[in-house]
């Protein structure tokens, strides 16, 4: 299991390099069931830790300058 969670934070990490508003995009197309080619090698399960941590990351920006 160890090695999925190495895997899978590689992944986060890898998708988050490409900021804000891509990171954004990605959790609309995962919620959505998309697979595109960053996740393409994931399984539905680690898709699934994927899209939560992308939540979790993405969650203090949301809202953020809509005053």
């Amino acid at each position: 299991m160890a090695a999925t969670d190495s895997y899978v934070e590689q992944c986060v990490e890898s998708l988050c390099s490409h900021g804000c508003e891509r990171v954004s995009a990605y959790i609309s197309m995962l919620k959505a069931g998309r697979v595109f080619a960053e996740v393409a090698d994931l399984s539905v399960t680690e898709r699934r830790l994927v899209l939560d941590e992308l939540v979790s990351i993405m969650a203090p920006y949301q809202g953020k300058g809509k005053n």
